[in-house]
């Protein structure tokens, strides 16, 4: 199916979720600044990127339902603080577990679109740090990813190293059914709707889960959401995001679970 809804069909359709998008019209970004990237991959397939990560904890991956649901306990590998570039190289971070939220379901909206998976051995790559607050509409945010680079909703032309788009915060209005029309709908409180401060710079496949990111009062970056959702207009190429200053809560208690269970 070649449209730009793909992820959501091919979510319900298989057993499996598909990676979702990557970044068009985005910029080379700077690794130093992103060593809290991790690439997701299954166990299986241990050298396929399957989605976007980011490491907020030396444990503890942050990431999007849609990537690991239905995925078994441990059935998935990370790629942490490295580029495309070094992946051959790179070692396979085995995992204990993941998380999802029991609201989670994508048949029916994606709503608490967000996870955390466990590493069975901690890291010394530097972590990112959960916004306090989400940003107002019209602030500046970055995203960043892996992957295709031409235009959704095909993918013919796969990123050379991690891309990085600036955005810009829309208000929730303008993220209605004309945006997000296809199932599942758009409405969830636990989004952050965005357009790129570039023209038609967006989302494309192999972005899922990365990081929506705002900066603090010392230039410091810190992450505001998780990379859901891509527009299902060719006309307006906007993304969606899970707010983490929503999902503070189960985040943490999710965290507590996966350390303890």
């Amino acid at each position: 199916m070649e449209e730009v809804g793909l992820l959501l069909a091919v979510l319900i359709a298989t057993t499996m979720a598909a990676p979702a998008r990557a970044i068009h019209r985005g910029y080379d970004a700077p690794f130093g600044s992103y060593r809290f990237m991790v690439s997701l991959r299954l166990a299986d397939t241990p050298d396929d990127h399957r989605c976007g990560g980011t490491l907020i904890k030396p444990d503890i991956v942050l990431t999007a339902a849609h990537c690991v649901v239905r995925v078994p306990s441990g059935g998935l590998v990370a790629v942490i603080g490295a580029d495309l570039p070094d992946w051959p190289k790179a070692p396979r971070s085995s995992t204990l577990g993941h998380r999802i939220p029991e609201t989670f379901d994508f048949r029916l909206d994606n709503r608490d679109d967000i996870a955390v998976v466990r590493l069975a051995n901690p890291q010394i790559t530097p972590g990112i740090r959960l916004a306090a607050g989400e940003p107002r509409v019209g602030a500046r945010v970055v995203t960043a990813g892996w992957g295709c680079t031409n235009a959704p909703p095909v993918c013919r032309v796969k990123a050379a190293n991690l891309q990085a788009s600036g955005q810009t915060v829309l208000p929730d209005a303008s993220c209605g059914r004309d945006v997000f029309w296809t199932r599942p709908t758009y409405n969830a409180r636990t989004n952050i709707c965005t357009k790129g401060t570039r023209s038609r710079s967006t989302i494309n496949r192999g972005d899922s889960g990365g990081p929506l990111l705002v900066r603090d009062r010392r230039g410091a970056f810190r992450q505001v959401g998780v990379t859901a959702l891509g527009s299902d207009s060719t006309a307006k190429l906007y993304a969606g995001f899970t707010s983490t200053p929503v999902e503070r809560k189960w985040i943490d208690a999710a965290i507590r679970s996966l350390r303890t269970g």
